[in-house]
């Protein structure tokens, strides 16, 4: 399985974005009371859930100008609820909440990450996912941009854990430590020799991203990670059109 990046083309992120809560009824999203803490859905935390999720309802994104995506993921903190089959979510798309298109079915999970690509869609405004059952432990909706490596990294992945530890020392001369957290695992993705496009592409995301500030997620070929980059890139020529660089990711805790 190929390597890929999913980050937020759409701006989903911005504070003067608009997150709702509301229905479906055919094509038309309705405004109205039905998720309990539907802004827990894009908060860039995976450890807090929205509940009272009844078939039909649904969580949309306006927002302020039209954009390119073609890519859904949403995490799990535990057990769907739901006898999956397939279509428990669908994503919808479109520039007015009474006439949303190209509906996309894709499954639950009972924990982690699912991922659902969509036909690109561009010039859009409105993103919704509907529930078409009453699924639980659903914590973030992530909607934009799969980018898909155009060759593997090199074979030398390296991974560490940062324990950010303070040492200091007492007036007397003691030594004590400050944990901050159990530890980060800190990913270093090297390519060698990568073309212009896919040089193009990495500053893309990393311009959506705005650098560090926003998290995303990464999928190893195996395994998903939910990272945010530990520094912008560099790119080297080492050739006529073809480039060198490193990818820095600090694993999110949640």
């Amino acid at each position: 399985m190929a390597s890929y990046f999913i980050y937020d083309s759409i701006n989903q992120y911005r504070s003067d974005n608009t997150i709702s809560e509301g229905t479906f009824s055919g094509t038309t999203f309705n405004p109205e009371s039905a998720v309990t803490d539907h802004e827990r859905a894009s908060d860039q935390n995976i450890g807090t859930i929205i509940s009272a999720v009844s078939a039909n309802d649904a969580i949309c994104y306006q927002v302020g100008s039209a954009v390119t995506a073609n890519a859904v993921a949403v995490y799990f903190t535990g057990d769907d609820g739901v006898v999956a089959d397939g279509d428990e979510m669908t994503i919808r798309t479109g520039t007015a909440l009474d006439g949303l298109g190209g509906a996309d079915n894709f499954a639950s999970t009972n924990g982690g990450w699912v991922v659902n690509d969509f036909t690109e869609v561009t010039s859009k405004t409105k993103f919704c996912v509907e529930f078409n059952e009453a699924v639980t432990n659903v914590s973030e909706i992530l909607i934009g941009k799969k980018l898909a490596f155009e060759v593997e990294p090199d074979v030398n992945v390296q991974s560490s854990i940062d324990y950010e530890n303070s040492i200091q020392r007492s007036l007397g001369g003691v030594e004590y430590a400050l944990n901050v957290n159990q530890g980060q695992e800190v990913i270093t993705i090297s390519f060698q020799n990568i073309s212009s496009t896919f040089k193009s592409n990495l500053i893309t995301m990393q311009d959506a991203l705005k650098g560090e500030a926003t998290k995303f997620l990464y999928n190893d070929g195996s395994s998903f990670h939910w990272v945010r980059l530990d520094k912008p890139m560099t790119f080297t020529e080492i050739a006529d059109g073809r480039f060198s660089t490193q990818i820095v990711l600090r694993q999110q805790i949640q």
